[in-house]
């Protein structure tokens, strides 16, 4: 997943995006936190994702949106 494709996508699903401060190693943290929505009765899930760029975290995100749709089965 690219940068661009990332803040895309985080839109796209309301998702948020978050950064440490710059540790004196240089080694750097992401956060993507995306709520699901709620489908017939069952309730959103809140998916955390990290990683060490924007595109790892975005990217580890959109893969456990995707786990979670699929758990759903087929749309009717």
């Amino acid at each position: 997943m690219s940068s661009e494709e990332a803040i895309v996508w985080l839109r796209q699903v309301e998702g948020q995006l978050y950064r440490n401060k710059r540790h004196p190693s240089g080694r750097e943290a992401w956060v993507a936190v995306v709520r699901t929505p709620r489908t017939e009765g069952r309730r959103g899930k809140l998916i955390i994702a990290l990683g060490g760029s924007m595109e790892e975290a975005a990217g580890a995100a959109a893969n456990q949106w995707e786990a979670v749709w699929q758990s759903f089965g087929p749309a009717n």
